[in-house]
Parts: structure tokens; C-alpha cells; sequence
């Protein structure tokens, strides 16, 4: 429990957490086998939330090779619902105490939103501080005489 809230660990909110989940998840064999006992797979995981028998199981890990190697660990699906669960409960607590510009994984903000900001303020600023906004954009040897 944080403050006078503890977490809901109702069956209802971890359906919630299901689909919350599952939005924009690609269908993969682990989702299908999991979406296929699916009410008991929640029903399970609702106990073992509420009898204190839930334990996190291990991560599988795999690597991709984009612009560099890197090592990655995914939870299974019934760990990664717990995860929704989480998020969704300390999101309420602690979104309000992040400062306005904290961009990364917060709802009505993102990406194109921390794009659109920091335009908004290199257009304000780059005829006073031209110099010191190239530099921080690792453009040191850029021409600034326009």
C-alpha cells in the first residue's frame, strides 16, 4: 500500500490489465496458447495475486541485430499483465510528480510530443543561443553563420 491507496487486485482489474496488455500485441504462439485457457490463465493468476502465491517467472532472452547487437529478456505473458497491473496502479500515484517535460511513457505525451516540444523551443531560442543548441546536438562544426 502507497499512501491510502493499495493496489485493486480484483479479477475485474486484471482483466482490465489483459486487455490493456494485449493492445498492439503482435499474435505469436506463446499469446495464442495463453489466449486459449485464457480465462483460467486470469482466474489463476487472481489467486495467486490474492493468496500471496504469485511468484515472477524467468525471462527468455534473445538477440537483435539492428544498428548494433543487444541482448533482450522478455517476461512471459502472465508476468507481463502483472507488469500492466503495476504500471497501471503506481502510474496514478506518481505521473503527477514527474515534471511537465518527462516524456517517456506517459499517457498524452510520447515521442512526437517530446519532438514537437523541443522544436517549439529551438525556434524560440536559436537566434540567441544558436551556438550553444548546436553543441548540444552534437553539431559542433556547423556553420553558424546564416
Amino acid at each position: 500500500m502507497i499512501g491510502n491507496e493499495s493496489i485493486d487486485l480484483s479479477l475485474k482489474n486484471i482483466w482490465k490489465s489483459w486487455f490493456a496488455f494485449r493492445q498492439g500485441k503482435k499474435a505469436t504462439q506463446e499469446l495464442h496458447n495463453f489466449q486459449y485457457y485464457l480465462e483460467k490463465n486470469l482466474y489463476e493468476l487472481f489467486q495467486d495475486l490474492n493468496f500471496g502465491k504469485y511468484r515472477h517467472g524467468n525471462y527468455r532472452k534473445f538477440i537483435v541485430c539492428d544498428n548494433k547487437r543487444r541482448e533482450i529478456s522478455v517476461a512471459n505473458i502472465r508476468d507481463r499483465v502483472v507488469h500492466r497491473l503495476f504500471y497501471d496502479y503506481l502510474e496514478k500515484i506518481y505521473d503527477k510528480t514527474f515534471i511537465y517535460d518527462a516524456w517517456s511513457c506517459r499517457k498524452e505525451k510520447g515521442l512526437l510530443g517530446a519532438v514537437e516540444r523541443t522544436s517549439c523551443f529551438l525556434k524560440h531560442y536559436t537566434h540567441t543561443h544558436r551556438e550553444a543548441i548546436f553543441r548540444l546536438s552534437g553539431k559542433s562544426n556547423v556553420d553558424l553563420e546564416m
